[in-house]
């Protein structure tokens, strides 16, 4: 599907690196359909967790929306914690994200 945006960030998530995904660059070309795979995420701080939220905001605002997948280990347990999984949908694949929009 052309009209959505998979991004596969690895490694850390957090200040140094939220920049990498992109999100914002994608949003403001009028990608608004964004599926975030996190599978190869180890660790997930404030900063990663607030860009997340910022795309998510923006994209509805713009008529799409923002799923998560593949997320698993301390990265979910932090998701939960915070709640966000109640606020954003998340799928165990990226398959199943990408289906999502259909």
């Amino acid at each position: 599907r052309e009209d959505i945006v998979e991004v596969a960030p690895q490694g850390d998530l957090d200040m140094a690196s939220v920049g990498q995904m992109k999100l914002q660059d994608y949003l403001n070309a009028g990608r608004v359909k964004l599926v975030l795979d996190l599978e190869s995420i180890e660790y997930i701080d404030s900063a990663g967790l607030g860009e997340i939220v910022r795309a998510m905001k923006r994209a509805r605002e713009a008529g799409g929306d923002l799923r998560l997948c593949g997320v698993q280990g301390h990265v979910l347990k932090i998701i939960e914690i915070t709640g966000l999984h109640k606020a954003i949908a998340v799928y165990p694949t990226r398959e199943e994200a990408v289906a999502s929009w259909s």
